[in-house]
C-alpha cells in the first residue's frame, strides 16, 4: 500500500524543484537577453529543462503513487521510469539546440557583453541556487527511493557545473577573450546532450528488465537457505520493474511434507525477499522433492565460476600459447562438470537418489567462496600466475575430484546411461596431463613451474571413486 506520508513528501520534493529551477531561469534568461551572453543564455535553458523536469517528476510520481487496480495489477511504478526517461530525451534535444546555437554565435563573430557584472552575479546565484536544490532533492530521493526526483538531483548537481563553465566563459569575454562566450555555451550544451544521455540510458535498463546484479542474487539465494523447511533453491532470478524489483525463485521441500506446511514455507520466504530494500514482489515457486539439490547446485556454480576464471587467465596469457591453452583446457573440464551437474539436479528433482549426501557442506560452502572470489579477480586482471595456479590445486585436486564423483554417481546403477548420454564427459586425464606438462616446459624456472608439477601429480593420481 502506498504510504500518504511518501506521496506528501514527495509531491513537496518535485514543487519544490519546480519553483527553484523556475526562479533561476527567470533569473538568467531575463539578464542573458540583456547582457547578450551566449553562455548566460544557455545557462538559463539548461534550467528551463530542469523545469520541465520538474513538472514531468511531479506528474510521473503522482501516477507512479496509485494503488494496483484491474488494469495494472502490479501498480504504476514505471510512470516514474517513463518520465525520466522523456526528461532524458528532451534534455539531449535542448542541449543540441544550445549548442547550435552557440556555434552560430561563433561562426557570426564575437560580441561584446552588456551588463558583465549583473550577469556574472547570476551565475554565481545559479551555482549556489543548484547546490541547495540537489542537496534537498538528492536526499529526499534517496529516502523516498525515487528515480524520479534522483534525476532531478542529478540534473541539479550538474548545472553547478555548467554554471560554472558558463562564468568562466563569460568572465574570459569581459575580460577581452570574447571568442571564450560562445565557447563556453557549446561546452554547456555538449554537457547536457551528455547527461540526457547517460541518465536516459540507465532508465532503459529499467524499462527493459535488467537484472540487479548478482550479488543481490546470491543474497536471496542465502536469506532463502535460511529459511526453516527449505532443502534446496535454484533458479533465482531477479529483474527490474520500473525502479522496483521483482524476484522469482525456486525452493525445495520435502515431498512428505504436508501441503498446508510447504505453503507456510513458500509464504516464509516471500515475506523474508520483500523486506530488502527495493524489492516489490518476490514469486515463490515450491517443489517438492525427495532429497536436497543444494550440494549438486553449488558444485555446479563452482564449476562455472573456475571455468570463467579459466577463461580469464587464457587470455591474461595468450602471449605464452602453452600456459594459456591449458587454462582453456582447464575451463573446457570446467564447463563440461558443470553441465553434467546440471543434469544430475534435474534427475534428482524427478526423483532419482545420487550419492550427494554424503558431500561436506560447509567445505563446498568455503570451495565456491574461494572459485567466486577468484573469478572476480580474474574479470580485473589481478590474479597472479601462482594465485591463479593456487586456485587450479584447489578446484582441480582429488578432494574437489572425489566430491564430483559422489555427487555424479547415481544410487540405482541404471541411470548412469540417461547421465552419459545427457551431458558430454569432461576431458581425459590425460589429455590434461599432456596440457599442464606443455605449460610446465614453458615455464621453466619461472614463476608457476613448481605449482605446475604439483597440479600434474594431482591429476596422475588417477580417477577418484566415490567411495575415495
Amino acid at each position: 500500500m502506498i504510504s500518504p506520508e511518501r506521496h506528501r513528501r514527495a509531491r513537496r520534493a518535485t514543487l519544490t524543484g519546480i519553483a527553484g529551477n523556475t526562479v533561476l531561469f527567470v533569473v538568467k534568461g531575463t539578464i542573458g537577453v540583456a547582457s547578450g551572453s551566449i553562455a548566460l543564455l544557455s545557462d538559463a535553458f539548461n534550467s528551463l529543462v530542469d523545469v520541465v523536469a520538474s513538472i514531468a517528476i511531479w506528474y510521473s510520481v503522482h501516477v507512479a503513487d496509485r494503488e494496483p487496480d484491474a488494469d495494472h495489477p502490479f501498480g504504476h511504478q514505471r510512470a516514474e521510469t517513463i518520465a525520466a526517461l522523456a526528461v532524458a530525451i528532451f534534455t539531449a534535444i535542448l542541449g543540441f539546440e544550445i549548442g547550435r546555437s552557440a556555434v552560430e554565435r561563433l561562426v557570426s563573430g564575437p560580441q561584446s557583453i552588456e551588463l558583465a557584472g549583473w550577469a556574472l552575479g547570476a551565475l554565481v546565484f545559479s551555482m549556489a541556487g543548484n547546490l541547495v536544490l540537489a542537496r534537498y532533492l538528492r536526499r529526499r530521493g534517496e529516502e523516498l527511493e525515487s528515480p524520479a526526483i534522483l534525476a532531478n538531483a542529478v540534473e541539479c548537481e550538474n548545472d553547478i557545473w555548467t554554471s560554472l563553465a558558463a562564468l568562466i566563459g563569460l568572465a574570459a569575454a569581459v575580460a577581452g577573450a570574447e571568442i571564450l562566450d560562445p565557447l563556453a555555451g557549446i561546452l554547456v550544451g555538449i554537457w547536457i546532450v551528455w547527461g540526457g544521455y547517460r541518465f536516459g540510458r540507465k532508465n532503459i535498463d529499467y524499462l527493459m528488465g535488467k537484472s540487479p546484479g548478482q550479488e543481490l542474487v546470491e543474497r536471496i539465494r542465502s536469506m532463502a537457505l535460511g529459511i526453516a523447511g527449505v532443502r534446496g533453491v535454484h533458479d533465482v532470478r531477479a529483474h527490474y520493474v520500473g525502479h522496483r524489483i521483482h524476484v522469482e525463485v525456486h525452493v525445495e521441500v520435502d515431498q512428505e511434507l504436508p501441503t498446508r506446511r510447504s505453503h507456510d514455507v513458500g509464504g516464509s520466504v516471500r515475506a523474508t525477499i520483500e523486506r530488502l530494500p527495493g524489492v516489490d514482489r518476490a514469486f515463490i515457486h515450491v517443489d517438492p522433492v525427495p532429497g536436497s539439490t543444494l550440494a549438486v547446485e553449488t558444485l555446479a556454480r563452482i564449476e562455472r565460476a573456475a571455468s570463467e576464471a579459466y577463461s580469464a587467465y587464457a587470455r591474461i596469457d595468450a602471449a605464452r600459447p602453452p600456459v594459456a591453452a591449458l587454462w582453456a583446457a582447464l575451463a573446457a573440464a570446467a564447463q563440461a562438470r558443470a553441465d553434467r551437474l546440471d543434469v544430475v539436479r534435474r534427475l534428482k528433482s524427478a526423483g532419482w537418489h545420487f550419492a550427494d549426501d554424503e558431500l561436506a557442506a560447509e567445505r563446498i560452502e568455503r570451495r565456491w567462496d574461494r572459485a567466486r572470489e577468484a573469478a572476480e579477480e580474474a574479470r580485473d586482471g589481478g590474479q597472479s600466475i601462482d594465485g591463479a595456479l593456487d586456485l587450479a590445486l584447489e578446484l582441480e585436486g582429488r578432494e574437489a575430484r572425489a566430491d564430483f564423483a559422489r555427487a555424479t554417481t547415481p544410487r540405482d546403477p541404471t541411470v548412469r546411461a540417461s547421465l552419459e548420454g545427457s551431458s558430454p564427459p569432461p576431458p581425459a586425464t590425460s589429455a590434461m596431463l599432456e596440457r599442464v606438462e606443455a605449460a610446465a616446459r614453458a615455464l621453466e624456472g619461472g614463476a608457476g613451474s613448481e605449482r605446475l608439477r604439483r597440479l600434474g601429480r594431482e591429476l596422475a593420481g588417477g580417477d577418484v571413486s566415490p567411495g575415495g
